[in-house]
Parts: structure tokens; C-alpha cells; sequence
């Protein structure tokens, strides 16, 4: 990404080798454009000179009557405060927003949860993380021709 360089950001990914092999249902393209916006939160309001972490963890598989989904971690993390408290308060609690950035979030969040998944945005001591939670059903061994499949990685 072309904003990393620019900042002199290092892109740390730490994501297992079973996750990469997971296949999943789910929309593809509206899934990227959400975890590529709240990427660009992240390292817009990273420290230059610094990182940027993306950590993914399978939490769980669940069954239930005949099928299955994974629930999948993904933690956007950079050191610092990271996002401006009102950009946070924008995106879970605005109806009337700062900024379009805010606004934008705000969205994600929303189109999110219609996808079964969940974010937060979380302040620690020394760093800052959304931490993303997508429930996605698993195919069954065989699948039907027509149906959309998603790879983790």
C-alpha cells in the first residue's frame, strides 16, 4: 500500500497457516471493503515511522443442525492512541457525524453486524486495535455450483 511507504509504516501479518486454507460462504468484495476500510483508519492514525499489525485467529467452530461457521478474530492493531476519540464516538454512536471518515466507519459497522459480525475499537496503555468478529458459515463437503465461496487469506 502506498500509504504505508508514505508514512514509513512496517505491515506486520500474523496469520496462520490453517486460516489460510479455510474456505467459507460469505461475500467476498463487501468483506474487503470492509476490513480494507477500517485498515485505512488504522494506519491513517498510526504513529509514522511505526507499525501496523493485522493478527487473524479462528476463535471457534460451531455446529449447529447439519452445518458449521467458523468464528474468526481479526485484530487491526498500531501503538498509540490511534483513532481520535471523536472519530470512535462517530462510529458508534453517531447519528449526526464529525467527519466523513466518521461517518464512513460508522457504515462498516452497521453493514457488518448485517453480516453476522461484530467490531470494536480498543485503547490499551501502549497500542490501539479494532477487533473484528466474523461468524461465517462453512460449506459442506459438497457444494452446489452456484454458491459463493470465500478464502480466508
Amino acid at each position: 500500500m502506498f500509504l504505508l511507504r508514505e508514512r514509513g509504516l512496517q505491515l506486520i501479518r500474523d496469520i496462520p497457516e490453517e486460516i489460510k486454507s479455510i474456505a467459507v460462504y460469505g461475500d467476498q468484495t463487501r468483506t474487503q471493503q470492509l476490513l480494507a476500510e477500517f485498515l485505512l483508519s488504522i494506519i491513517r492514525y498510526a504513529p509514522s515511522q511505526e507499525w501496523v499489525e493485522i493478527h487473524l485467529s479462528q476463535v471457534s467452530k460451531q455446529m449447529a443442525a447439519g452445518s458449521s461457521a467458523i468464528r474468526t478474530e481479526v485484530r487491526m492493531a498500531c501503538p498509540g492512541e490511534g483513532l481520535p476519540p471523536e472519530l470512535v464516538r462517530d462510529m458508534f454512536h453517531g447519528s449526526r457525524w464529525t467527519s466523513p471518515e466518521g461517518l464512513g466507519l460508522s457504515v462498516c459497522r452497521k453493514i457488518l453486524k448485517l453480516m453476522n459480525g461484530e467490531v470494536q475499537y480498543i485503547r490499551e496503555s501502549e497500542r490501539s486495535y479494532f477487533l473484528i468478529i466474523l461468524e461465517l458459515p462453512v460449506p459442506p463437503l459438497s457444494t452446489a455450483g452456484g454458491d459463493m465461496m470465500l478464502m480466508m487469506a
